[in-house]
């Protein structure tokens, strides 16, 4: 079952049981300043690659924080194998192109 309600956070760190995960400054402003989140606090985190992972929040100082990965939750899903074929298209146009037909599933973009 997934949960919808938890915070979901993207980390660049491979994942594993037991691994501390540092933030980057960035994160762990969003996590410590703007959403005022303290010691101790559950986390849905993933990198695209190993799935799902339940992780703690531990703050280090002000401006820095550890995560504490406890348990993966899901499996990463490998979708469909899809190719996006399309025309050439003015520059301008294709960037937004691009970003739709990824977040459509689109592993491969062809032009034709």
């Amino acid at each position: 079952m997934q949960d919808f309600t938890s915070r979901r956070l993207f980390v660049d760190a491979p994942l594993a049981a037991g691994a501390a995960i540092e933030l980057t400054r960035e994160q762990a402003n969003y996590l410590l300043n703007v959403l005022r989140l303290g010691a101790g606090a559950a986390l849905l985190i993933f990198n695209g690659r190993e799935g799902e992972w339940r992780a703690l929040l531990e703050p280090v100082t002000r401006k820095t924080a550890l995560l504490r990965v406890e348990s993966c939750l899901r499996p990463q899903e490998i979708g469909p194998d899809l190719d996006y074929l399309f025309a050439p298209i003015k520059h301008a146009r294709l960037d937004y192109m691009a970003q739709k037909a990824v977040e459509m599933g689109a592993r491969r973009l062809r032009r034709c």
